[in-house]
């Protein structure tokens, strides 16, 4: 049995136990089986239509990344459980990257002394791309530190009046005087490839990197050629294209990148589950879900 579903299950059930939770392992395991909601991510979508009575299901996952669900079956994403993590890691990363913690490093290796220039975070303009809830969660974190943000998302929405924002389809502008890049986007295709080398053109030179949405969405060739160019002066990549990063991805020894292993929104398993069973009450009250997706959309 997987550690982590009965770990899971033990917590529910001591904050519900008039429901039962049932530990499932793995996809196999779960057939034949009745259930009115499942639980987790990751299920491949045969599964969905062997479970009987099943009707509705909880990703445990900011982000669905184009796993398919029947559309009878209400579909909610993990919403809020996230945030406060992977502002506090975009955060590291600009202090990072103003400060030269990694030149710091370099130069202790070396065991040279040597001063070199700094800068605060409020003399860094971040241009967030992903406006959804945990764009806005980084946004506000940067914002109250001070920091000038501005943001590009799909479409306005009637409470962006300030920090600057833009829309997709007007999305060159967004880019001028950047000094740092986050990219907080989710996978579909619309966001494929969304980091080109058209788009890393128009940085100015210099700029930062910060991937902690999807690694579908930075073409990683056209990064590593940005790098080469200086026109992106340091990448931290949290997400890949292919995870775990291959061994012989040039990125592992690149030295203006710097890689975590998908670990910005790791938050709390705890967390996620609070959220589960807050949408769990409102599923049995007939209530609107938290994090329903847009299929259309993708997210």
């Amino acid at each position: 049995m997987d550690r982590r579903a009965s770990e899971a299950c033990r917590y529910l059930r001591a904050a519900r136990p008039d429901v039962e939770f049932v530990p499932v392992g793995d996809a196999a395991a779960m057939m034949p089986m009745e259930a009115d909601a499942v639980f987790g991510h990751n299920f491949p979508a045969s599964v969905f239509g062997r479970i009987a009575g099943l009707r509705w299901v909880q990703w445990w996952s900011a982000g669905v990344d184009g796993h398919r669900v029947p559309e009878h079956l209400i579909f909610t994403r993990m919403v809020g459980a996230f945030n406060r993590d992977m502002a506090e890691h975009v955060l590291g990363q600009l202090l990072d990257f103003g400060h030269q913690f990694q030149r710091a490093r370099d130069q202790q290796a070396a065991r040279v002394w040597a001063r070199y220039p700094t800068r605060r975070l409020g003399e860094l303009t971040v241009g967030i791309a992903g406006a959804g809830e945990i764009g806005r969660a980084v946004g506000r974190m940067l914002e109250s530190l001070g920091t000038p943000v501005k943001y590009l998302g799909r479409t306005r929405r009637p409470a962006d009046s300030t920090p600057p924002f833009y829309e997709s389809a007007d999305e060159r502008p967004f880019f001028e005087g950047l000094d740092a890049l986050v990219l907080t986007l989710p996978r579909t295709p619309a966001t494929d490839g969304f980091l080109n080398r058209t788009r890393l053109g128009w940085l100015p030179p210099g700029t930062a990197v910060i991937n902690v949405g999807r690694g579908a969405v930075v073409d990683e060739e056209a990064l590593v050629e940005a790098l080469a160019e200086g026109r992106v002066g340091r990448a931290y990549l949290d997400v890949f294209g292919t995870e775990p990063l291959p061994a012989d991805s040039i990125l592992w020894t690149h030295p203006a990148v710097v890689i975590t292993p998908h670990l910005s929104g790791a938050g709390r398993d705890e967390d996620v589950l609070d959220r589960s069973l807050e949408n769990l009450g409102r599923f049995e009250r007939g209530e609107p879900l938290l994090g329903v997706v847009d299929r259309t959309r993708g997210y």
